[in-house]
């Protein structure tokens, strides 16, 4: 009787294992943070000019409108609701530690929802687009100045809160929670796009002029 309540335990934390690792992962994998880009790099913090050409800078950003694309059946407001809980949230964690809030950039807006649609729509998740590019070449080919720049990246399915679930994930990540409270950026703009099977997808850009 002793050795098969000995084995029913091991078989139970067993099972407690299988059940609890891929919780662990399916929290950990969807968060990416970019490194902080700089124009004068590797001194970060100086600035420094963007050189980029007078052409590339006047492409227009490829969305339907300002509102960033249509193709999707959830109605835009419910996108706008996430984007502004999302931003008030990485501010109320700045002016908890006494750091200026961002700034909210209606440059980097179209961007940041442009690039959460395109993961959304077609099914990636990385700092670098299909073309090569990342935040860097994007935000400067968009014709928007800067000095340093930064990225979080996440996604959430099947949270009551998804906002929530993605700032939890921010902040419990070294580099995602060091882009949050640098007080070197002054500037940012946070785009949601939601996909076809409810996945929320989440682009925050982090600008200093």
């Amino acid at each position: 009787m002793t050795n098969d309540i000995k084995r029913c335990c091991v078989m139970k934390k067993a099972l407690n294992l299988f059940v609890v690792a891929p919780a662990l992962l399916l929290l950990l994998y969807p968060l990416l943070a970019a490194p902080v880009y700089t124009q004068n790099a590797p001194i970060a913090g100086r600035g420094g000019r963007d050189d980029s050409n007078d052409e590339r800078d006047r492409r227009h950003v490829p969305y339907m409108d300002d509102a960033g694309p249509r193709k999707t059946d959830r109605p835009l407001y419910e996108v706008e609701q996430l984007e502004q809980q999302c931003l008030e949230q990485i501010n109320h964690q700045r002016e908890a530690r006494g750091i200026a809030t961002l700034e909210f950039s209606s440059e980097l807006l179209p961007l940041a929802r442009y690039y959460s649609w395109r993961m959304a729509e077609e099914k990636f998740f990385s700092h670098t687009d299909p073309e090569g590019r990342t935040v860097k070449e994007r935000v400067s080919e968009s014709g928007i100045k800067w000095r340093i720049l930064g990225e979080n990246l996440a996604y959430s399915n099947g949270y009551i809160n998804p906002v929530a679930a993605s700032l939890h994930g921010w902040m419990d990540s070294p580099g995602h929670r060091k882009n949050i409270l640098d007080a070197s950026f002054n500037q940012t703009a946070i785009g949601v796009w939601i996909s076809d099977n409810g996945t929320v997808y989440f682009t925050e850009i982090f600008m200093k002029r």
